[in-house]
């Protein structure tokens, strides 16, 4: 998927899995932490090497990237991590070029932690995004301590006052593949979004957490075919395949009744 990322592009919260890009990818990485800082947040990744921070930025905040001014952005395993998803997607859409490319991986809420947790309604997103968010911000680090942190009762206040004032980033939101794009198509019928989805790739296998979309700015009247991929040529494979036989018969018949 990672192959229609061509040009110049960034990516955000790579941290310490940042995506594997196509040689012609020049990518600059923004985080709203220093290096330094992410690693007094997450201690967790104290052996891991983070990707250096280019800009300091957030989703919601690119004001260091010009209008119109990317190739691609990256948004792998972000968007459930930001309080208001929808002011990301069109600062995404702002700084993107007429036909630039947004990567999109996400967690699938029944295959990680975030399993007994309640999926994000569409009409919740809508409400952070118009009233703020600051209403629910509490709500959704309550549901984290418990159903994901398993925090003993006693200790869920003190739990959830520290993580609130550290500031620390937890899945916000739950999707599913299906319930994701419901909320894409939402957000784009009512904020007029500049995106097609020109790729999707829904878990396969049994061990596979996320599912992938890839979106493209603007609308096309043909289908879009990543960079560099060459024409479909769907009849040079199926006469080399077991069909290609009949077909090649089919094909000399037809050429004597034309004659």
């Amino acid at each position: 998927m990672s192959r229609w990322l061509r040009g110049d592009g960034i990516e955000i919260g790579a941290l310490h899995v940042p995506l594997g890009l196509h040689r012609k990818a020049r990518v600059r990485y923004v985080d709203r932490l220093t290096v330094d800082e992410q690693r007094r947040q997450y201690p967790e990744l104290a052996d891991k090497e983070l990707a250096p921070v280019d800009v300091i930025g957030s989703a919601e905040d690119l004001s260091a990237s010009d209008d119109g001014s990317l190739d691609f952005v990256v948004a792998n395993h972000l968007l459930e991590h930001l309080e208001d998803p929808i002011a990301g997607l069109l600062e995404f859409a702002r700084v993107l070029k007429p036909g630039g490319v947004l990567y999109l991986g996400l967690p699938d809420q029944r295959r990680t932690f975030d399993c007994e947790r309640e999926l994000t309604s569409v009409e919740h997103l809508l409400r952070d995004h118009e009233e703020g968010a600051l209403s629910s911000r509490r709500d959704h680090y309550v549901e984290w301590a418990r159903h994901v942190a398993r925090v003993q009762p006693g200790e869920l206040d003190s739990y959830v006052e520290s993580y609130m004032s550290d500031e620390y980033s937890i899945h916000f939101h739950c999707w599913q593949p299906d319930t994701f794009l419901d909320f894409f198509v939402a957000v784009r019928k009512k904020f007029g979004l500049d995106f097609e989805v020109v790729a999707f790739a829904p878990p396969e296998k049994e061990d596979d957490v996320e599912f992938i979309l890839v979106l493209a700015k603007g609308r096309s009247n043909g289908v879009r075919l990543p960079p560099g991929r060459p024409p479909s040529r769907l009849r040079e494979v199926v006469l080399k395949s077991p069909l290609g036989p009949p077909l090649r018969s089919l094909r000399r018949a037809s050429k004597r009744v034309r004659k």
